[in-house]
């Protein structure tokens, strides 16, 4: 049911949606890497899918279950695949089919670090919580990813979208950063509902969000704002494109490779990129990222694809 009493129904392309979105977090991430091998940035919020599945699992099977206490025991385990171990005095949750697939993630040299604010929040016995965040005053675009998984969940009122976001911050982040993944979880709701239509409703949004992670959210909606009507290639396009560094008139075309490259890359922030991609996907679905490389995560995705399909249709 929605806020109004009627029996909701899935957003068009639904499933073709949700598979775009997880990929396009990896490949966001992986595009403002320039590395095939991945990192805490799309790992974390794969994590967290997996929390939310399970809850579904639990709610499919009839027993009620608390939606933030498994994002964060799912976050747990990521922290464990991050670093080797589970924070001191934390619960330590058993294994899912998630652990024993990325333990079969080809890494050819290491997984790349994320937001250190992540696991910075995640390094405690408690579940960070609003009145009682573990990373006080922590506030960063480390938070925008995670919030469109919050928003994959649907036949749900928007409200409840808003409370898993804000769940999802709060496992490591504090207000003004929750604020700002509440927002980013429901400008990718209203894409995978109204595709381009859903734009105009960005600014609103956006006009109260204070800080850093709101500052990385407007100008990711800028960007992607004035892609609206170029075709799914050429809006990706057009959204990394804004991001390379001009170069100096003076400069020849050999003389300003490496430098445009470095500029590039110290520019380009994974946690940006990865939602951004996220946010293209669902406004395009898969043709957003019909041209993208093949990921070292393609086999979790899909499958958590699949699994997730299985409980929601």
């Amino acid at each position: 049911m929605n806020e109004t009493g009627e029996i909701a129904l899935l957003p068009e392309n639904y499933s073709d949606k949700v598979f775009a979105i997880l990929l396009g977090l990896a490949d966001g991430a992986t595009h403002a890497r320039d590395d095939i091998d991945p990192g805490a940035t799309e790992i974390l919020p794969l994590y967290l899918a997996d929390g939310l599945l399970e809850a579904l699992e639990w709610a499919n099977d009839g027993v009620a279950s608390d939606e933030a206490a498994c994002m964060w025991l799912a976050a747990l385990r990521g922290y464990n695949k991050l670093t080797g171990s589970f924070p001191d005095n934390a619960p330590q949750p058993l294994d899912r089919w998630i652990d024993k697939e990325f333990a079969r993630v080809e890494i050819f040299e290491t997984i790349h670090p994320g937001d250190p604010l992540n696991l910075a929040g995640l390094d405690s016995k408690d579940m960070g919580q609003p009145g009682r965040p573990t990373g006080p005053g922590a506030d960063s675009a480390g938070v925008l990813p995670r919030a469109a998984i919050a928003a994959l969940l649907g036949r749900v009122p928007v409200s409840t979208t808003a409370t898993l976001a804000r769940s999802a911050a709060f496992l490591t982040h504090d207000a003004q950063a929750a604020e700002t993944g509440i927002a980013a979880a429901k400008i990718i709701r209203s894409a995978m509902e109204q595709g381009e239509d859903a734009a105009a409703q960005w600014p609103s949004l956006l006009e109260p969000l204070e800080g850093t992670a709101a500052q990385a959210l407007r100008e990711i909606v800028d960007r992607i704002s004035a892609g609206i009507g170029l075709s799914p290639a050429a809006a990706y396009n057009a959204y990394f494109a804004e991001n390379e560094p001009e170069q100096a008139e003076d400069e020849s075309d050999i003389d300003a490779v490496p430098a445009a490259s470095a500029e590039a890359e110290a520019a380009r922030d994974p946690e940006v990129d990865a939602y951004a991609v996220a946010l293209l996907s669902a406004i395009h679905g898969s043709d957003a990222v019909g041209e993208r490389p093949a990921s070292a995560l393609d086999d979790i995705i899909s499958e958590l694809h699949d699994r997730w399909m299985a409980l929601l249709v």
